[in-house]
């Protein structure tokens, strides 16, 4: 096992390689784990400022850290919104969809991620499901999702977008900020600084 420390902060390389991105889809190798984040500002999580989703969101995609301000979307079981989204400049972003925690059907799929993964999105977070897992694992972006599904959503068009949305406990809104990665997901109402 080879070992990097920058700073203080100490970083693993085995059989994959951590890659942590941060605004602008940049490589950003000093992103602080989300561990060390809530650790460092405890009374903002203690206030509420600062928020860890629940443990329910899988891994996806090559990128395993990231963060950015956020841009949400409400849709339930149609996926037109997203892509919509995606298919602008993410300039370092991270989408939030809520899909109402539906299992039934895919909001994204292999397409998508690389289409947010050109446009340089930092990351989705789903709340339901992705579909082309592999296509997702061999794209250079991180996707948390709560499952899988083969099958593809409705293209109806219908949904919200930049609207409060309740994922993984906890209200989040456009422009707060997202930190990921194999820990869990942080919610800040302000960017932390490393």
């Amino acid at each position: 096992m080879e070992k990097s420390t920058l700073s203080s902060i100490e970083f693993h390389f085995c059989e994959k390689v951590k890659v942590y991105v941060g605004a602008g889809g940049v490589p950003n190798m000093t992103t602080v784990p989300t561990a060390d984040l809530t650790d460092a500002n405890t009374t903002h999580v203690a206030n509420g400022d600062l928020r860890v989703l629940h443990p329910v969101f899988k891994v996806y995609g090559q990128v395993t850290s990231f963060s950015g301000p956020i841009v949400t979307v409400k849709v339930f079981e149609d996926n037109v919104l997203v892509r919509g989204l995606l298919e602008t400049k993410g300039e370092g972003r991270v989408l939030v969809v809520d899909g109402g925690g539906s299992l039934r059907c895919a909001l994204v799929g292999g397409n998508l991620a690389q289409i947010a993964h050109s446009n340089g999105w930092a990351g989705i977070v789903v709340n339901g499901c992705v579909r082309d897992v592999d296509e997702i694992n061999a794209c250079g972006i991180g996707v948390r999702a709560l499952a899988s599904n083969p099958l593809k959503s409705n293209k109806k068009g219908t949904g919200e977008k930049n609207v409060p949305v309740y994922v993984g406990g906890t209200f989040i809104r456009e422009g707060e900020w997202l930190y990921a990665d194999n820990d869990g997901i942080l919610i800040s109402r302000f960017e932390l600084s490393n």
